[in-house]
């Protein structure tokens, strides 16, 4: 039985799907996927899924790299559904061409020229964080904070451009930066981030990763270059996030300017917030996958 914290504080009205459009509707969800960790990316979406519609686990063949391929069987007629999860934005074009839909996680923000791929927006890494995500909103309201600016990553993606914000916040002397190039438990990075003024946001593998969505829920002061890829409502500069330049020029006097503008800061943390339970919360999220189907099918 999975079990998570309590549901959003917000229920997107614009997807919302009434029990009775589910009376006729089956998910047949595969039952191993083609590469395990998959799970990662798709459980939250799963679990979601099984508390709103009735879920069959059966063999589906796995075909895909960075893909799972589920069945909407609605009104007895089965349809082939694609969640593409890879770091890559590039779509499978075999996989385009069989299935009804297909949601693309790192969707390119100029689209694919096909009307079935759509964004797939992005989740959290596993379901942990909704057992906190109270405890950690609780920390961030606080105002207690032991870093001005914040971020840790690995150097195994994105390396060049990790090292070169690392070096460039190491460096520096208007403010306290905490982090660099070395990770911590799950839990410590997320009470690190809810004790943060600003939290970095660098590409991983692919555009987007789990630090975004993780500094959302939380409801960070979120600076970073832009993504190439955007979720499934696009995230709006200076709202819910500072982007900075490319090569990362103007890193360290957005930083300056949010770690001293409280009141900028604070209403920035504010919409990071509510954007994750509108648009990204597993609920949600998982609403907005629902209704995608039930409109396009």
């Amino acid at each position: 039985m999975h079990t998570f914290a309590r549901g959003a504080s917000v229920m997107n009205e614009a997807w919302t799907v009434t029990p009775e459009e589910l009376d006729d509707v089956v998910i047949r969800w595969p039952s191993a996927y083609q590469w395990p960790t998959a799970g990662l990316w798709v459980d939250t979406i799963l679990y979601g899924l099984r508390d709103r519609a009735r879920v069959e686990f059966v063999p589906l063949p796995q075909p895909y790299r960075g893909t799972v391929i589920f069945q909407f069987v609605l009104r007895s007629k089965t349809h082939d559904i694609a969640i593409d999860y890879s770091d890559y934005s590039e779509v499978n074009q075999e996989s385009v061409a069989r299935c009804a839909l297909y949601f693309k996680m790192q969707y390119l923000r100029e689209g694919y020229g096909f009307e079935n791929v759509i964004p797939g927006g992005y989740v959290c890494d596993g379901r942990k964080i909704y057992l906190h995500l109270s405890g950690l909103r609780r920390l961030r309201e606080r105002g207690e904070f032991d870093f001005d600016v914040y971020g840790r990553f690995s150097t195994e993606f994105a390396g060049g451009t990790r090292r070169r914000a690392v070096e460039l916040l190491s460096e520096q002397k208007l403010f306290r930066f905490e982090g660099g190039l070395k990770k911590v438990k799950y839990l410590e990075f997320l009470k690190e981030v809810a004790r943060a003024k600003v939290c970095i946001d660098l590409p991983g593998e692919g555009d987007l990763c789990f630090r975004l969505i993780n500094y959302l829920a939380v409801g960070a002061c979120i600076v970073g270059p832009r993504p190439r890829t955007v979720l499934h409502v696009p995230l709006v500069d200076r709202v819910h996030v500072a982007y900075t330049k490319d090569d990362l020029s103007d890193l360290l006097d957005i930083c300056r300017y949010y770690v001293g503008d409280d009141a900028a800061r604070e209403e920035m943390c504010l919409n990071s917030r509510r954007f994750f339970d509108q648009f990204l919360h597993k609920d949600n999220l998982t609403a907005y996958y629902l209704r995608s189907c039930v409109d396009s099918l």
